[in-house]
């Protein structure tokens, strides 16, 4: 059978020959180095081979799978934008980027066609992950962080055993992801976490950077930030403080190496970026005050005071941290219609944050597309667009965000308000098209309206 593949191998840029040297390569496990590297000189018959055999060409030819690989990615990355930038159709409670549970996410025909790319070649899934951690430190792009971890779960879900147990972060990816889909971080799981982080940041420091990729799903933080939050009412219940709070420590250490994944990556660092003393001591404190006046206002309709909001914004200049924290603080404003602290809050921004994330300025949309009796006060309106929105004009993220905003939510919002706002925003040349185009809609849409 062998002497046959060498005859025919020799044939094999005959075109009537082709077709039977390449089943027969299909049937040998595996292919022959010389056969292999035939083929990758071949693009023509390099197109008309199986899978099998396409992959034993990968592994000898990286730039060649990176050539497979890159469009798949990049309609990965097109996928999650077109998420980020969905209407305001179907809208829950919850924000629809947030709502979709990792299983039915590790389903997507994208991340399918990658895992049938690999198959059972662990040398494969170690490539893909090389160019996804590549991608994220040129680019990023928090959406491959998703993706090492949608990846990697993937072959779990399907139990192939050849890849996940090889994978030295599976058991952390796995107790993740169970958290991520329970949207909470039960007791059950944190020692089997603390575990896991004590040994990468003491003994392992060499998984520090894919740990903190994996944490850098903005899935992920958001369910730690979710749980830090449930953490300080019940503090706040017990009357406790943040410095004597252990599981407190435990999510803003999480937190904290997740928004450093970049950095970590980009600088091959195997050091654990430290939680700032000034966290525990002064800003969480005063993010604890600003609950409680939250519950105050809302129980008794007690008057916030300015001083508080303004100095918890004010730190998130100088720690990543806190504005991590905060940031989702008026994620859960947004939600929960806190409009009178939104009102204070959110003009503070601009003079603290310079650009304001698309995860961010995705969930914050699609709170606000669900008001509408909100909309008729006119300092809640001059908050939003004149004191926060605006301030943003040119940068293109921001800028889709509020047009898609004023698609609907112009209905809603005096005219005058409606035509000040477009002036404000107006695209520049260096805007995309698709910016471009979506202005004109729009204000061709606000024209009809008002006519």
């Amino acid at each position: 059978f062998a002497t046959l593949a060498e005859v025919k191998s020799r044939q094999i840029q005959h075109k009537e020959l082709c077709p039977v040297a390449l089943e027969i390569m299909k049937l040998l496990n595996p292919v022959p180095s010389n056969y292999l590297k035939k083929v990758a000189a071949l693009p023509e018959v390099y197109k008309q081979c199986s899978i099998e055999v396409k992959r034993q060409v990968w592994e000898k030819h990286q730039g060649i799978f990176g050539d497979e690989v890159r469009p798949i990615l990049n309609k990965y990355i097109w996928e999650k934008d077109v998420e980020l930038h969905k209407g305001s159709e179907s809208l829950t409670a919850a924000a629809p980027f947030f709502a979709i549970a990792p299983r039915k996410r590790r389903e997507s025909p994208v991340v399918q066609q990658l895992k049938e790319m690999i198959g059972l070649s662990f040398p494969l899934y170690q490539m893909m992950l090389i160019f996804v951690r590549t991608l994220y430190q040129r680019n990023k792009t928090s959406h491959f962080c998703t993706l090492r971890s949608d990846m990697l779960m993937s072959f779990h879900d399907c139990k192939i055993q050849d890849i996940y147990k090889q994978d030295p972060c599976h058991d952390f990816a796995f107790y993740i992801q169970y958290a991520v889909n329970e949207k909470r971080i039960q007791d059950k799981i944190q020692p089997k976490l603390k575990e896991f982080y004590i040994k990468i940041v003491t003994e392992q420091t060499e998984l520090l950077s894919d740990t903190a990729i994996i944490l850098a799903d903005p899935y992920v933080l958001n369910v730690f930030c979710m749980e830090v939050f449930s953490c300080l009412h019940s503090m706040i219940e017990k009357e406790n403080l943040p410095r004597n709070e252990e599981k407190l420590h435990f999510l803003l250490k999480f937190i904290n190496l997740g928004i450093n994944a970049w950095s970590i990556v980009n600088d091959d660092s195997t050091d654990e970026p430290k939680v700032h003393k000034a966290t525990l001591k002064e800003n969480i404190p005063l993010l604890m005050i600003c609950l409680v006046e939250d519950i105050m206002h809302h129980e008794m309709g007690s008057k916030y005071r300015d001083n508080v909001i303004s100095n918890l914004v004010s730190c998130t200049s100088k720690d990543p941290l806190v504005k991590t924290l905060v940031m989702h603080y008026v994620l859960t404003l947004a939600q929960n219609r806190n409009i009178e602290r939104l009102k204070m809050v959110l003009p503070l921004i601009p003079d603290s944050i310079s650009t304001l994330d698309e995860v961010f300025m995705h969930v914050l949309v699609s709170y606000l597309l669900q008001y509408q009796s909100e909309w008729k006060q006119a300092d809640f309106c001059k908050a939003v667009f004149n004191s926060f929105l605006n301030k943003y004009g040119e940068d293109e993220v921001v800028l889709r965000h509020v047009l898609r905003l004023l698609w609907t939510a112009h209905l809603h919002l005096d005219p005058d308000l409606v035509t000040e706002t477009l002036e404000n925003i107006a695209p520049q040349p260096s805007h995309s098209s698709q910016v471009r185009d979506l202005f004109m809609q729009l204000s061709e849409r606000t024209a009809v309206v008002d006519t």
